[in-house]
């Protein structure tokens, strides 16, 4: 069940049920004998979401039990060849000024279910247990399992293994090296199976229908369920008029490959965003400039908006003028971007768009997201863990409204090959399935 309630000038709660059937797996259990799985997550946050949705689809395909490693929301620790990760995973979120252990300083590990919501998971028979610890030794510690317990899926290059739902299915490799068959998998007779990575969006090749339909589901369902990050994207949803009232765009380019990439990206933005139709955003099709010219009216409300000082004054302005039909220069829109002090450094974006608005227009909500205090949620583990790391994670918390936000809008307008503008629009085409079922 999925409640959201929004507080707006008119007070709207929306409660919408939906019954899935089970899917079952393709392979049973032999002997009652309860198997496991599990991998080494890597990279960012998003990238992480990725491998734990492969690891759950795997984890039904093959009817073991999935050992959910930690989430980190800190910064990004790089993909590391199988053996060698392994032992960094053992130290390094320990010692974390150890010997080679440089790129954990600001790892911080979280239980998924305290990050991600796996309800849908788990209501589709999905059997989950969090791993208490990264340990080398931990299958031994915690299980007292031997060596010829444990089949290792290392991974020795970066795209080393492509996991196919059969041998009849005959998708191409992509750049993975090397072909693994689920029947293969599904033999194995060791209690536990343990990948290393699990990350990149073609990692599993699906033939199944149910499998398909399930990482689907998933891709639309695992979401950032801290309650801290609902509230607060919630509160900015409401100033900006509600779900479906404005464009979402995400805009990034502050680091690697999206900096090097920033003049194109920027102006990938404004050419969607110039649209006077923006319904092919759901195509491949490439995008037609806007030929549709300002009438007089228009200039002058857009030279009127630019020249408003008070980012408040001006939302209010532009909520005032918001109309589906306005020229595309006089759309509501919310960016989430990690670019500093955006009205500064994208001028000429804001300029063009005078109701262009981003989190730092929002200054309340930034600080209370920074002080707010661990909100209960009535599962025991996932409290414990929000009173222990208390309000030290907060910052982290911010990408993630961000998120929030956009997914809500009428549109979205993402950043190419940016995992957190996918996972954005798989949440927005989820709302979006919402709000046209209310409305029809």
């Amino acid at each position: 069940m999925f409640l959201v309630v929004y507080t707006t000038s008119q007070s709207v709660s929306v409660q919408l049920q939906f019954n899935v059937e089970s899917i079952s797996s393709k392979y049973s259990k032999e002997n009652n004998v309860e198997k496991y799985i599990t991998y080494y997550p890597h990279s960012g946050l998003h990238n992480q979401r990725l491998a734990l949705i492969n690891a759950l689809v795997l984890a039904k395909a093959l009817n073991r039990t999935l050992i959910l490693p930690d989430i980190n929301i800190g910064k990004a620790v790089a993909w590391n060849a199988a053996p060698r990760f392994e032992k960094k995973m053992s130290i390094c979120p320990i010692e974390k000024t150890a010997r080679d252990c440089k790129g954990f300083r600001k790892y911080v590990p979280l239980p998924a279910e305290a990050i991600f919501d796996l309800s849908a998971a788990r209501s589709n028979g999905v059997r989950m247990i969090h791993r208490t610890s990264m340990s080398q030794t931990y299958f031994e510690d915690v299980w007292d399992a031997a060596g010829d317990d444990i089949y290792r899926v290392n991974d020795l290059i970066r795209l080393s293994y492509r996991i196919f739902d059969s041998r009849e299915n005959k998708d191409i490799m992509y750049n993975f090296t090397q072909r693994i068959d689920m029947q293969d998998l599904a033999t194995r007779q060791e209690r536990f199976i343990v990948f290393g990575s699990l990350h990149y969006t073609n990692r599993l090749a699906l033939s199944d229908p149910q499998l398909i339909w399930f990482q689907h589901h998933l891709q639309q369902e695992v979401s950032i369920s801290h309650p801290v990050v609902i509230q607060q994207a919630l509160r900015i949803i409401s100033r900006l008029g509600g779900p479906n009232n404005f464009v979402g765009v995400h805009l990034r380019q502050g680091d690697g490959f999206f900096k090097s990439l920033m003049v194109e990206t920027i102006a990938s933005v404004r050419l969607a965003l110039e649209q006077d139709d923006l319904s092919y955003l759901q195509t491949d099709q490439m995008p037609i400039p806007t030929t549709r010219s300002l009438t007089e009216t228009e200039k002058d409300t857009i030279e009127r908006l630019q020249n408003i000082k008070d980012t408040n004054h001006l939302l209010n302005q532009c909520l005032g003028i918001n109309h589906p039909d306005n020229h595309p220069r006089l759309r509501l829109i919310y960016m989430a971007t990690d670019t500093p002090r955006p009205r500064i450094a994208l001028r000429d974006l804001h300029t063009e768009f005078p109701c262009i608005f981003t989190l730092s227009d929002f200054p309340e909500v930034i600080q209370d997201t920074l002080s707010a205090k661990p909100m209960e949620t009535g599962n025991e583990m996932i409290d414990g863990e929000y009173a222990r790391v208390g309000k030290g994670i907060n910052s982290l918390l911010i990408p993630m409204v961000e998120a929030e936000i956009a997914s809500h809008a009428s549109a979205f307008i993402g950043t190419r090959r940016s995992t957190f503008s996918s996972y954005i629009m798989h949440r927005y085409n989820k709302f979006q399935t919402m709000y046209a079922t209310l409305l029809s």
